[in-house]
């Protein structure tokens, strides 16, 4: 099973398939993952995204966000949101929440 998976405004990529910054830049509109308590967790709603090494989850932030974390030598893996149409937001969230990857009440 993939560490995380992200779910683009075209598709899918996770864990399994590369390294975070491997992932495509553009599109992300939520990744599903698991927290530092082994909780499954959708991180969405953001701007701008990068993978955070040392919990080993995406973050998403805000423009100041991104400043912050480019002073402190902490962007890996950046990549752009995407505004999409409310009915594919929808489908994509249904998807990510459905993912039988990472199920809910599950620990990983």
């Amino acid at each position: 099973m993939p560490d995380w998976r992200i779910y683009y405004d075209t598709g899918t990529y996770d864990s399994n398939q590369g390294e975070p910054h491997q992932a495509p830049s553009v599109g992300f509109i939520v990744a599903v993952g698991y927290d530092e308590a082994g909780d499954r967790f959708l991180m969405q709603g953001w701007s701008h995204y990068c993978f955070d090494k040392a919990s080993n989850q995406w973050w998403g932030m805000d423009d100041m966000g991104v400043f912050d974390r480019l002073r402190r030598n902490l962007v890996y893996a950046y990549k752009e949101g995407r505004t999409v149409t409310k009915s594919e937001w929808n489908a994509i969230m249904e998807r990510a929440h459905k993912d039988p990857d990472f199920p809910f009440g599950v620990k990983r």
